[in-house]
């Protein structure tokens, strides 16, 4: 039976066409809802604050202007860039160490015997009951951020390393074997390949918690760092400087988790595409 031509191509335009369901699920999926959410909560913690000031909630509009004049002229800016110093040498560290010995574990059974207890036991201890002790053996100087963040990050970075390199496809395993390539050329080109969609779900775990625990132990050694700059507005009483010190912190850990996803998918195009694929099908 033949089918109009008329119905075929009515079909087909109804299927282009977002259902009503479609179009609402399209919006709420859109980031600037969320944007504009904030940006009314913002304007009325401001109408708040202007018709009921408070010592401890200042206006939006006072925290915005303590954190542009410090910024610009006072040390706001000079601690953040020593607690990213010191997250990046502690981050690219642990990432080195994590995914070197995370490889390693999988692919050499006597190192995973012997590390394996090891990582069971340290990986349920928070980070910050080993600053005491960092701090009693590195002082309170750049190392003991470094040490610190280095403890916090390497564990999740190993974890999904292991994982990934554990997870390699017989097939794989089996190519790598018919074309008789060396052992570090499998892992370079047949392991780490396959296992980077894990690799970079710990390096991003890691990134979040190497920033945390920069700004904790700025915190609790008191020395520098935008933690330290934020507790010090809070013991002086500034407190819209403290709040500016905190929406600074807000606003890079969205950076950086934005900037490693934007990485992540140009880096792993294929596997962001295979995914969305399937999501599709």
């Amino acid at each position: 039976m033949t089918v109009p031509t008329s119905i075929t191509f009515s079909a087909v335009d109804a299927a282009k066409k977002p259902t009503r369901a479609r179009k609402r699920t399209i919006a709420f999926d859109n980031r600037a809802l969320g944007w504009l959410a904030l940006l009314v909560l913002v304007g009325i913690w401001e109408i708040v604050a202007h018709y009921n000031p408070s010592p401890g909630l200042p206006a939006p509009s006072r925290i915005g202007a303590a954190w542009w004049l410090e910024m610009t002229e006072g040390q706001l800016r000079f601690q953040l860039a020593d607690t990213m110093t010191s997250m990046v040498y502690g981050y690219v560290l642990s990432a080195v160490l994590g995914v070197a010995i995370g490889v390693t574990m999988a692919r050499v059974k006597i190192i995973y015997a012997l590390v394996e207890p090891i990582i069971e036991l340290l990986r349920p201890v928070p980070t910050i009951v080993f600053i005491p002790v960092i701090i009693l053996y590195a002082g309170l100087g750049r190392e003991m951020n470094v040490i610190a963040i280095l403890v916090s990050a390497t564990i999740p970075i190993l974890i999904a390393t292991y994982s990934g390199a554990r997870g390699v496809s017989a097939a794989l395993r089996d190519t790598a074997s018919t074309f008789k390539l060396s052992w570090w050329r499998t892992i370079y080109e047949i392991v780490l390949p396959a296992a980077a969609p894990q690799i970079f779900i710990g390096l991003r775990l890691a990134l979040a918690g190497s920033f945390v625990i920069a700004i904790a132990a700025g915190m609790i050694a008191g020395n520098s760092g935008v933690g330290y700059y934020i507790l010090n507005a809070q013991q002086t009483l500034d407190i819209s400087r403290m709040y500016a010190g905190a929406i600074t912190v807000a606003v890079v850990g969205y950076a950086l988790n934005y900037g490693f996803l934007a990485i992540e998918n140009r880096l792993l195009h294929w596997h962001v595409a295979n995914d969305a694929a399937g999501g599709r099908s």
